[in-house]
């Protein structure tokens, strides 16, 4: 898992667990160099011809962090100045070169959310599928 993917895993994450992520933080020298602001990003998506299309504009929480000279940048969707930082703050600690004690530990919580959040997937998966209608199978009286 790369860096881009354990630091989205922070946008699926309730507000407990960014709570319990950014505990880890506690004692670490993180330099906040913007704090979090909102502000508004086009979402553009491609429509059944592949061709861009602009949907609107999302709202969105972006930070800026220092950690030993890596900087690190964290956007979440919405009014969510907490997931921001958290999002900035590991993306930093993991841009840093040196192997340190919160890489580790930010690694194996982040895999460990991975992890919830496959279960909750295919649980989810699991429920739409048991809805699914066979009209093969359907014949007329």
């Amino acid at each position: 898992m790369n860096c881009a993917d354990m630091t989205a895993l922070i946008g699926t994450m309730d507000e407990e667990s960014v709570e319990d992520l950014l505990a880890l933080f506690v004692g670490v020298e993180l330099t906040v160099r913007c704090p979090p602001r909102s502000g508004l990003v086009m979402l553009t998506v491609k429509d059944s011809f592949e061709t861009d299309f602009h949907l609107g504009e999302v709202l969105v929480t972006e930070a800026r962090v220092l950690f030993r000279g890596c900087e690190g940048f964290g956007m979440a969707m919405g009014e969510a100045p907490r997931k921001a930082l958290a999002r900035a703050a590991v993306d930093a600690v993991l841009r840093c070169p040196e192997s340190t004690a919160i890489q580790e530990n930010l690694v194996a919580r982040l895999k460990q959310e991975a992890v919830t959040l496959n279960r909750r997937l295919a649980e989810s998966a699991a429920l739409i599928a048991s809805t699914k209608v066979n009209f093969d199978l359907m014949s007329g009286a």
